[in-house]
């Protein structure tokens, strides 16, 4: 088997026996939280980067069931298992590649009693998972359909997805989300008015944009919005995150965040 490490290309022990769909990827070492999680993913393509940082540090009850919608090499649920001990994930990943690198990071992190991997498109899931899970969480593929087409397939399907829709993956969060849950996504600054429309449409209120914004006195670039399903309140605009200084390094806040610490998104009407 040619697994190839781009950090040196020195093989790791534990990836041995990984499955064939490895073969001939150039696979590159990586570290989220300060090096607290390891990440195994391809070097080319969708790579994890700070979106799953944040989406993961704005959940912040540590109990019940969580979906990751879209996880990717696990980033997202990665983070979240790091930081919330008491919680059982279950991310779901359609690129086999992809899927095959999650369930080599659970392992790797010590994770897999609390975290399961699922290779499923999300628009198929077993109808057990209706109405089954406490928060659903996504990075999802936020970029049109009709932009420009990534040349790396993985990348594409990140980006772009397979056929589905935004309003196609707030549906199906919906559906996959207990009464009274919550949902949480993080998409492209400019697709936030559109994702709080699709978020309305499925029947959420306490509607939170909570907006990143790259420095200071520039416009967002990301923002993350979440709600709750079947409840009566109204929503709003927090005041968001600057996440670097004009330098290019983090600001104190965002340094927090990269380091493991809760972002808590909390409805003003309501207790921190």
């Amino acid at each position: 088997m040619n697994f190839k490490i781009a950090n040196g290309n020195q093989k790791h022990p534990q990836i041995n026996a990984v499955s064939a769909l490895l073969d001939n990827v150039e696979i590159t070492h990586d570290h989220l939280l300060r090096r607290k999680i390891s990440v195994f993913q391809p070097k080319s393509g969708f790579r994890v980067g700070t979106d799953a940082v944040f989406l993961a540090s704005s959940i912040k009850e540590n109990n019940g069931r969580i979906l990751d919608m879209g996880a990717g090499v696990g980033g997202v649920s990665l983070c979240l298992a790091y930081r919330l001990d008491k919680v059982q994930i279950m991310a779901v990943e359609v690129d086999p590649l992809m899927s095959t690198l999650a369930k080599r990071n659970v392992a790797t992190n010590g994770f897999d009693k609390r975290l399961c991997i699922m290779q499923n498109n999300i628009s198929t899931l077993p109808l057990i998972m209706a109405s089954s899970f406490d928060h659903v969480v996504s990075n999802p593929p936020y970029h049109h359909a009709t932009g420009t087409k990534p040349k790396n397939r993985h990348r594409l399907l990140a980006h772009m997805g397979d056929g589905l829709t935004l309003e196609d993956w707030v549906k199906i969060a919906f559906w996959a989300t207990k009464w009274r849950g919550r949902v949480s996504f993080i998409c492209r600054a400019d697709r936030g008015a559109e994702l709080v429309h699709f978020f309305a449409k499925a029947g959420a209120s306490e509607i939170l944009q909570f907006p990143l914004w790259p420095r200071p006195k520039v416009p967002a670039g990301r923002v993350i919005v979440q709600a709750r399903k079947i409840t009566a309140g109204p929503g709003a605009v927090l005041p968001g995150l600057i996440v670097h200084n004009d330098d290019g390094g983090f600001t104190e806040a965002a340094s927090r965040i990269m380091k493991g610490n809760g972002l808590h998104i909390t409805h003003p009407a309501r207790k921190v």
